[in-house]
């Protein structure tokens, strides 16, 4: 999650939108851009990696339950980090808002996951896309220095519990920055996926999930390495 985040604002009947002209009356700011990202980037650390700091439980498909993760966040992290302020509705709208649709809501049940990213063990219970659903080309960024051992090994999932891979190569290369400044991204051909027998499923509307990604389906993109 690279930069600032938007403000987020409450409208009438639990509407949340970060420009808040598009309210049809009053609007409430609900938290800062600063609160947003420190609270998503929390969000995501406990959903995917270390839902055991605090004290919470993934269920089956990595579900927990809404006010449960606010209450932890609120209790475990009041007086280091200022999180006092944490409601479940807090919760609510970082997910509903998230630019790369990290977070998934059952609001029926009351519960939340995350989308993709997990380190921990996990069935997220994705089915394998169609493959006429399948762009024919995805794209992976990372950090050059990686790239020959890419090119020998392909792309493996190393802590993740899969590879993830853009629907776009802005997206791609926002991924590829958090690690390091000398990027390249990398086109992986999905025709050569299936021929592999890998299938694809969608985590998000960015974000697509394999097992793998063997060398020969990748081609890095060097004209958009930055």
């Amino acid at each position: 999650m690279a930069g600032q985040l938007r403000p987020v604002y409450r409208c009438r009947r639990g509407v949340y939108t970060e420009d808040p002209e598009r309210c049809s009356g009053p609007s409430e700011l609900l938290m800062t851009g600063e609160q947003r990202l420190r609270l998503s980037k929390l969000m995501s650390a406990l959903l995917r990696h270390i839902p055991e700091e605090a004290g919470l439980s993934l269920g089956p498909g990595g579900w927990v339950p809404v006010r449960e993760l606010a209450r932890a966040i609120r209790e475990r992290w009041r007086g280091r980090e200022h999180y006092w302020w944490v409601t479940p509705e807090h919760v609510v709208a970082v997910a509903k808002l998230d630019p790369r649709g990290r977070f998934q809501l059952d609001e029926e049940r009351g519960l939340i996951r995350a989308s993709y990213g997990h380190s921990v063990r996990v069935e997220l219970g994705y089915r394998p896309l169609p493959w006429e659903e399948v762009p024919p080309v995805l794209y992976h960024g990372t950090v050059r220095r990686s790239l020959p051992s890419i090119m020998r090994r392909g792309l493996l999932p190393m802590k993740r519990v899969a590879v993830h891979l853009s629907a776009d190569l802005e997206t791609a290369l926002e991924v590829a920055r958090r690690h390091g400044r000398d990027v390249v991204v990398l086109a992986v051909d999905t025709g050569c996926l299936r021929r592999h027998g890998v299938s694809v499923v969608r985590a998000s509307p960015k974000i697509y999930l394999v097992e793998k990604v063997p060398p020969d389906c990748i081609e890095p993109l060097t004209n958009n390495a930055r």
